[in-house]
């Protein structure tokens, strides 16, 4: 589509609108990719440091973390909002709106981010977004949690994902 004021391609977002990301009807599915070329999660010290992060984000906006794999250079994990006070956060133009899976999920990349530091990580840790989803019929809740534990095992990184460390289920489904 073009802007006709501006005579330039409008970009569409992948996102879907944020009140999406503030509910706990549906579970999510993220991918966040290291920034720079590398493997910066083959360090032991800041890959604890992520996890340690990602289950203390866990445990402060109450998600379900069903599972999670920390690769060498990017992070999957499914969740699931649960029921909590709701909370408004500013969003600028877009004005007062639910804070959701994404406002959490920044806070985790920047406090990372910051994290890393430590460990000569220059810049920032993790691109700018995320490769997200909200699961559905089309891709089932059973086939997303195998996509990600499993992981390391298409890579070549081991025979079995239970071998892997960062691949680990946090909260059981069944």
């Amino acid at each position: 589509m073009i802007d006709p004021q501006q005579r330039r391609p409008v970009r569409k977002s992948h996102r879907l609108a944020p009140s999406a990301y503030a509910t706990t009807e549906y579970e999510y599915h993220f991918t966040v990719c290291a920034r720079h070329q590398g493997s910066p999660f083959l360090n032991a010290d800041l890959a604890k440091e992520v996890i340690d992060s990602l289950i203390w984000t866990k445990q402060r906006y109450g998600w379900l973390l069903f599972c999670y794999c920390l690769m060498p250079d990017h992070l999957h994990f499914l969740c699931r909002l649960t029921e909590r006070e709701l909370k408004l956060v500013n969003a600028g133009t877009r004005g007062l709106v639910p804070e959701g899976v994404l406002d959490h999920l920044s806070r985790f990349k920047s406090y990372t981010t910051n994290k890393s530091w430590r460990f000569g990580i220059r810049g920032q840790l993790w691109q700018k977004g995320s490769y997200d989803r909200v699961l559905d019929l089309d891709w089932p809740f059973e086939e997303v949690a195998v996509y990600i534990l499993s992981n390391p095992v298409r890579r070549g990184l081991v025979k079995d994902w239970n071998e892997w460390e960062h691949s680990v289920i946090v909260d059981p489904w069944w």
